[in-house]
């Protein structure tokens, strides 16, 4: 009874010996909270961390300042930097360039002086119009419809002169604009009338070539003359003395100008059955238009 005594209490201090000795090799700690401030409809439980195995993310101690917003600031002008590029064009995009910069300056020229003098009168009184939707000269080979022309270019002559007189016009005076003839070439300067000689038949051909699908009675402008105006008054007396022969088609472009920005009004009428034309112009546009013209003329031929 003694010995079972003595071995318990002996076996109880050893075990009391072993769980001292446990306790100072593994002290507890006591656990951090991690508290979660409760939402408006739960309280949430708090969480403990075991903090034993964690290590710090930032070490204080060898840890650099935070980059200053000037440092990013000059980070970013770097990248911003414009970096010098060389490209080198070839003739033909070189000239198309140069062209559509010469374009570009010609057309706000035109639709500066447009703005200043557009008859706006005229454009909603004279609607475009036309009889057909292809106007057609009559049936022949080129060399017969050139025969008709020039028969009756005399008589075209004669109206259009009475036209320009019944606008109360002088046919033959100079057209001028801010103190300067305006030329219709180097060496001719338009009149107030200017009947245009009969389009050449190599230039017909051209136009039946590239335009009309080789269809010659499509041709309504070999017979042809220009009125210049002075402003919207005389244009539409002009306008008015036309109204007295047979028009069979009006292209308003005062009111839709060509993509040039160049402005005008173009008739259509028929003399003994030929087609002719007639190009009303106003001075303060059609100051501009050789230069513009050659835009046009340029352009369309990549476009055609």
């Amino acid at each position: 009874m003694s010995s079972s005594c003595s071995k318990n209490t002996a076996s109880t201090s050893t075990t009391e010996t072993n769980a001292t000795t446990d306790a100072q090799r593994k002290p507890r700690r006591k656990p951090r909270w991690k508290l979660t401030p409760p939402t408006d409809s739960l309280k949430q439980t708090p969480t403990p961390i075991d903090t034993r195995n964690t290590t710090s993310s930032i070490d204080t101690r060898n840890s650099k300042p935070a980059m200053k917003s000037s440092a990013i600031t000059n980070n970013k002008r770097n990248n911003n930097k414009t970096a010098n590029i060389e490209v080198k064009l070839n003739a033909e995009t070189k000239a198309n360039l140069e062209h559509l910069q010469g374009l570009t300056r010609s057309r706000n020229v035109m639709l500066a002086n447009a703005k200043k003098v557009l008859p706006k009168k005229y454009m909603n009184r004279y609607p475009s119009f036309s009889r057909s939707s292809t106007l057609h000269q009559p049936k022949g080979n080129l060399d017969f419809l050139h025969s008709q022309c020039n028969a009756i270019l005399p008589l075209f002559k004669q109206k259009l002169t009475h036209i320009t007189q019944a606008a109360g016009l002088d046919p033959n005076e100079v057209a001028s604009w801010q103190g300067k003839d305006i030329m219709l070439t180097a060496d001719q300067p338009y009149t107030s009338l200017t009947v245009a000689p009969l389009k050449s038949k190599a230039r017909c051909m051209e136009k039946v070539e590239n335009e009309y699908d080789g269809d010659v009675t499509r041709l309504v402008d070999i017979v042809r003359a220009s009125i210049v105006v002075a402003d919207e008054d005389q244009l539409i007396a002009v306008a008015k003395a036309l109204e007295d022969e047979e028009i069979i088609r009006l292209k308003n472009r005062f009111k839709e100008p060509l993509f040039t920005g160049y402005s005008d009004a173009l008739y259509n009428i028929e003399i003994k059955g030929i087609i002719c034309e007639v190009q009303l112009h106003v001075s303060a546009i059609v100051a501009h238009k050789e230069e513009n013209h050659d835009y046009y003329v340029y352009f369309r031929s990549l476009f055609a």
